[in-house]
């Protein structure tokens, strides 16, 4: 009878636990939008690349949002390219925005697949994916799955780096 008395408040204490859990997590909470800002090669090695990667992290929800750190890949034209990850902590105020510059890394195979491609095309556009996980500490602990799609145009990129002919 006492393993019985015991089990039941066991029982209890595990139901109530999980309900006080629970309730710590918003009802509603939304990934946040992380979109590419910068990418600058950082490093060159025979076998490997490393990227300075400049990321927008902005937060769709009515409470701030800390995030404790991230893990993603970058895919170029469908293909994954890099993969990168941070521990830096941001703190992305309600329906505000945050930059945070990460390393990214490739290796030699992935590059060489995207020169290929880009070559054997000549495309003037390239599409990025753009996809990971958010490591959430505030207003709880937990992860956030974003997935983020963009298009680079090569062409609009090379005509606002030409100087503009001011005519006196």
């Amino acid at each position: 009878m006492w393993a019985f008395r015991q089990g039941v408040c066991l029982l209890f204490f595990l139901v109530i636990s999980l309900h006080a859990a629970c309730s710590s997590i918003p009802a509603e909470i939304n990934p946040p939008r992380v979109n590419l800002v910068n990418f600058a090669l950082k490093e060159v090695t025979l076998f490997e690349q490393r990227y300075d990667v400049q990321l927008r992290i902005a937060n769709p929800n009515d409470a701030d949002l800390g995030i404790k750190g991230m893990r993603f890949v970058i895919e170029l034209n469908d293909k994954e390219f890099a993969n990168g990850m941070s521990g830096a902590k941001v703190t992305v105020p309600r329906f505000g925005a945050e930059l945070i510059n990460v390393d990214v890394f490739t290796g030699l195979g992935s590059m060489l697949n995207q020169l290929q491609d880009i070559g054997r095309s000549g495309v003037s556009k390239m599409r990025y994916r753009l996809r990971g996980t958010a490591f959430i500490e505030s207003p709880s602990n937990w992860k956030l799955p974003f997935d983020e799609k963009g298009e680079i145009d090569f062409n609009a990129v090379s005509r606002s780096s030409e100087p503009s002919s001011a005519q006196p």
